[in-house]
């Protein structure tokens, strides 16, 4: 069921669970694992590219061309909230969507890293019913 859509239980609308959404990054098999790919971030460090979607990763792999190993992995946010604990613990920044050639300057969203875990630790809890019926609609009420 799509986000935001709603079912009936026991005669009321009630608000349906969502699916998570899931992100793609940059990373690649190193002797200690998986690394992921960084991108200078002017004046903060490094940011951990993370992207909406997997053809928008794949593109800036293709562009940005870092060398070889290098793969779009995709993750849950669990997989996600593993890999920014992990590997990417040292990194200090998530850029959104950044626009190959730019680093992470070209990302519409960066944020730090320890607020897209806090967004990835929201995705992963289970959405809560609707305790009263929407508007008052029932289903019998309508009979």
């Amino acid at each position: 069921m799509a986000a935001g859509s709603m079912e009936e239980r026991d005669g009321d609308l009630v608000s349906a669970v969502r699916r998570a959404p899931v992100h793609h990054v940059v990373a690649r098999r190193d002797g200690a694992g998986l690394e992921l790919l960084r991108v200078p971030l002017v004046g903060r460090g490094e940011a951990l590219p993370v992207f909406s979607a997997g053809w928008a990763a794949r593109g800036y792999l293709f562009a940005e061309a870092p060398g070889g190993g290098w793969h779009v992995r995709a993750c849950s946010p669990e997989e996600m909230i593993s890999l920014l604990s992990g590997s990417g613990a040292g990194v200090g920044w998530v850029a959104l969507d950044p626009v190959p050639g730019r680093g992470g300057t070209g990302a519409p969203n960066v944020m730090p890293r320890e607020n897209f875990l806090d967004y990835l630790r929201c995705l992963g809890a289970p959405a809560l019913p609707l305790v009263e019926p929407l508007s008052g609609h029932r289903r019998d009420a309508a009979r």
